[in-house]
């Protein structure tokens, strides 16, 4: 209870810091997706939620993320594996960057570094309680709309990597709303 406290108080740190800056070059993300999970004690398919913060750096092409995420995930379409379910809480801080724009179009990628925790119940253990330092990127498209208020980014290459013994990968769509 103690990490989550910290995370959230880390999230809500960064955003009211970034909040004194001028809001034209800010945004919302909302993002949600499907993945894989597995830690020392858990493995496990199932979905994905995140909601963040974003800030523009430098030409609307670099911008700062963090963001929260959520995972809820089961050993289902996996053999083999005793009854377990787990949540994934992760607390991420990434560069995402447009690598080429064609007009509203852009190939995105992004780098950054998370905090995590894992909990659940394994049938063959019991509870579980693992924390995680790593890194995340990825990359997909991102397309603007015309009034470039609001994006999509289609993110079909996202992985979690982290000590000790963390990986989650994902598929995911991220809804930006500038503020």
């Amino acid at each position: 209870m103690k990490m989550k406290s910290t995370l959230c108080a880390l999230l809500l740190f960064v955003t009211l810091t970034m909040n004194s800056q001028n809001t034209e070059n800010k945004s919302l993300k909302f993002g949600a997706g499907l993945g894989y999970s597995q830690s020392d004690n858990t493995n496990g398919t199932g979905s994905l939620y995140s909601v963040g913060y974003q800030q523009d750096i430098w030409k609307d092409k670099l911008r700062f993320n963090p963001n929260l995420s959520l995972g809820f995930y089961r050993p289902k379409f996996i053999i083999g594996l005793p009854d377990q379910y787990f949540n994934s809480i992760n607390l991420n801080a990434n560069l995402n960057f447009d690598l080429i724009r064609l007009g509203r179009l852009s190939l995105l990628v992004y780098a950054g570094g998370e905090a995590g925790i894992t909990q659940g119940y394994v049938s063959t253990i019991g509870s579980v309680n693992d924390f995680h330092l790593g890194v995340d990127f990825g990359g997909g498209i991102r397309i603007d709309s015309k009034s470039r208020k609001t994006a999509l980014n289609i993110l079909p290459f996202n992985f979690r990597v982290g000590y000790p013994n963390f990986i989650e990968s994902y598929l995911k769509l991220e809804f930006d709303v500038k503020l």
